[in-house]
């Protein structure tokens, strides 16, 4: 699912430690790219220099135009336009393209309304202000404001607001004595993903929810806001789906990693279990204030207090309000766009970015998108020139998306044996630019070559590189923190990929089938986000106006995908890996210290020393592998290189467990995955992480047992590397 600003912070990642580079042309890399003999890498460069030749901010800036000419929701003719569009532009490149298609289970709204009825009686608004400067803030062939997946309902009732609405959230209330059992519970944006602030107030007994944007999270508080800033204006609506995104994503009609194809079994909607039962809204600021001033009963905790001028109150009593909330439900097309780069061996490389938006979208994905295209440009052109990769490159435009990730999860479900078998990475772009912050989140075993590439993209407006100028940045944060290491000692600076969770396309690569994944992007203010403001104006004057960073982003996706595509041995190094997740392992166990040490009840102090046991035989295997397969990739023996290859690609998947998570097995990674209770952010260690949270022993001891086979599958499948001649 698409980032909310909260989100976004949580792709920053450490990078590259290249040397600073001349703009243009690129220099040579100062050492082998890995996975490369040195006559592989001479051979490719040639050809990554079209990558950074090719792509043009001028081109960029008119895909953009173009792609958010209108609203195109999933499952509308405006959608099957821009993916028409897209479809012709890369057979246009010269790539061989196809359209795939799937009936999936979307709603959109027929009728929707909401009115304050206590203390007096006022509709208020579900769409934006027109501001006459952009033509794209109309409410032309724009639904007004819904979610994706909410219920349709009737109901009326006393409001409660629940801050962000995460379970601490209503615990807290709970312990105020204020229930929200018949109550329609009003909650802000920020924290939980939307969908869980919905399934958290009804499992509470709320029958109803209200998400609104508080000025605090992305609105004045945060900046000038638009037409005169990058942040949210009052009007400004969160769109967005309130599907359970950590429970499953896809295709809620057809569960399990069933693919939604042509007869295939589905459910009914009372039969899904990662939708919601009771009707919700998103709402701006400016209408939400009408009901946070008449709210009765206590003042809100401090940390609950937002950016509206007045002090927060609970309620319930002083507002009441009537939702009503019809859905035009059922089967609807969406189309995937598949592009193919055909290579010299069975192995693939998938990249790819989501199309659909709920507005026009010029961030939100389709910054992404034309970034997409310019990569598509230079790699057709790459092909044209003599350039044959090794791996055959997929290019996905995914449909769906911001419903839940539905139509690359229907596509990866479908092609799931391939992908098992044949895939050495997925990755992907979603927003491509919202300022000039490279971040980058991905599966350690990618770190490298992620490193690797970032060091030649010239950096446009600062200088230097992108690689050198994100691990400045990375460097200070985590300097300012002043880190230390479980034992108190100080800790030394380590350059590691973002965590991934969920919200965007890789999820089903890498959290269902184990393919070694990243997402990337250039962060900066953004508060228009799911808005009819994020458009091509708001990218024109705010976001990047010369589309300098679109080029920096096209460029680095083509050249990762290139990296990958062209090694000699699969570019996954494990080292780094172990590294990461002990030190993710080491944080867990930091923060249950951390409980234990202000436990008012008897402490929750599990055994961790399994995993730590199994961490260290990683390391050690880790250490062999990757020597191994620098050796294989400098030797020139195709042959063993394949092998190399094979066997590197399956260390990911050895991560997998058949049962998958506690209460969610279609989340199979053992190590990887998003917070049960969070939806985007991860939870590294994700049923671990669970069963702490819940202090349960037996879960504990249970999640334990899964990750340490899962630890020592992948142990085992490294040696099989390390082994390879």
């Amino acid at each position: 699912m698409s980032r909310t600003l909260a989100a976004l912070a949580s792709f920053l990642v450490i990078a590259s430690i290249a040397s600073v580079i001349a703009q243009s042309p690129v220099q040579a890399p100062p050492k082998t790219p890995t996975g490369f003999s040195q006559a592989s890498a001479e051979a490719a460069a040639r050809f990554e220099q079209i990558m950074i030749d090719t792509p043009t901010p001028a081109n960029a800036r008119k895909w953009l135009a173009a792609l958010t000419e209108e609203p195109h929701v999933a499952g509308t003719p405006q959608e099957k336009k821009v993916a028409d569009y897209v479809r012709d532009r890369l057979t246009e490149f010269g790539l061989d393209v196809e359209m795939v298609k799937y009936d999936v289970f979307l709603n959109h709204p027929r009728r929707v309304s909401l009115t304050m009825i206590e203390p007096t009686r006022e509709e208020l608004s579900l769409v934006e202000d027109v501001y006459p400067q952009d033509k794209d803030s109309t409410s032309r062939g724009q639904f007004p404001a819904f979610h994706g997946y909410g219920a349709s309902g009737h109901v009326s009732g006393q409001l409660v607001y629940v801050n962000y609405g995460s379970p601490a959230d209503h615990e807290s209330l709970k312990a105020m004595g204020i229930s929200v059992e018949g109550k329609i519970v009003l909650v802000r944006y920020g924290g939980p993903f939307r969908g869980l602030k919905v399934k958290e107030a009804e499992e509470r007994g709320a029958i109803g929810v209200i998400i609104y944007s508080d000025p605090a999270d992305d609105g004045y508080m945060k900046g000038e806001v638009y037409p005169d800033g990058p942040m949210r204006p009052p009007s400004a609506i969160q769109r967005g789906s309130v599907q359970y995104l950590s429970i499953q994503p896809g295709d809620p009609s057809t569960p399990g990693g069933v693919p939604s194809i042509d007869g295939a079994p589905r459910i009914t909607r009372d039969q899904m279990k990662n939708v919601p039962n009771i009707p919700s809204l998103p709402i701006a600021y400016r209408e939400a204030e009408k009901l946070l001033r008449n709210l009765g009963g206590p003042r809100v905790p401090d940390a609950w207090q937002g950016g509206l001028p007045f002090a927060y109150h609970i309620g319930p009593g002083g507002a009441a309000v009537e939702m009503s909330v019809l859905m035009d439900e059922g089967l609807k097309p969406i189309y995937n766009v598949i592009a193919t780069i055909k290579g010299t061996t069975d192995q693939v490389v998938v990249a790819g970015n989501h199309r659909d938006a709920w507005t026009p979208g010029a961030v939100d994905p389709n910054s992404g998108t034309a970034a997409m295209l310019e990569t598509a440009r230079a790699l057709g052109a790459a092909v044209k020139a003599g350039w044959k990769p090794k791996r055959t490159i997929i290019l996905g435009s995914w449909d769906a998306e911001e419903y839940g990730l539905v139509g690359s999860t229907e596509w990866a479900e479908a092609n799931a044996a391939m992908l098992t078998d044949k895939a050495v990475a997925y990755l992907n772009v979603d927003v491509a630019v919202t300022g000039r912050d490279f971040s980058a989140s991905g599966v350690p075993s990618l770190r490298d070559t992620v490193r690797e590439v970032a060091a030649m993209v010239p950096e446009p407006i600062q200088g230097g590189t992108v690689g050198a100028a994100w691990e400045q940045r990375l460097r200070s944060t985590w300097a300012a923190a002043a880190p230390v290491n479980l034992d108190g000692d100080n800790a030394e600076f380590e350059l590691q990929l973002g965590r991934l969770g969920s919200g965007s396309d890789y999820t089903a690569f890498v959290n269902f089938l184990g393919v070694p994944s990243t997402d990337i992007g250039f962060s900066g203010s953004y508060g228009v986000y799911h808005s009819v403001y994020d458009n091509f104006r708001w990218m024109s004057l705010y976001g990047d106006p010369e589309f300098l960073y679109h080029q920096a982003a096209a460029r680095v996706m083509g050249l990762l995908i290139m990296r990958v595509a062209s090694a000699d041995v699969a570019p996954l190094r494990f080292t780094g890996y172990a590294q990461a997740i002990t030190d993710d392992l080491n944080d867990l166990r930091t923060d249950v210290l951390r409980r234990a040490r202000t436990a008012s009840a008897t402490p929750f102090l599990p055994d961790f020393s399994t995993i730590v046991s199994a961490l260290a035989q990683f390391k050690t295997a880790s250490i062999a592998a990757d020597a191994a397969s620098v050796s294989v990739a400098t030797g020139g023996d195709a042959g063993a290189a394949a092998r190399m290859s094979a066997a590197l690609t399956q260390v990911e998947r050895a991560f997998l467990d058949r049962q998958g998570l506690p209460g969610r097995p279609w989340f199979r990674h053992q190590i990887i995955g998003p917070g049960l209770t969070t939806g985007y952010a991860p939870w590294p260690y994700p049923g671990v992480r669970e069963a702490v949270e819940k202090r349960d022993t037996a879960m504990f001891e249970a999640e334990r047992t899964k990750v340490v086979e899962a630890i020592e599958r992948a142990t085992a499948q490294l040696q099989r590397a390390a082994a390879v001649k």
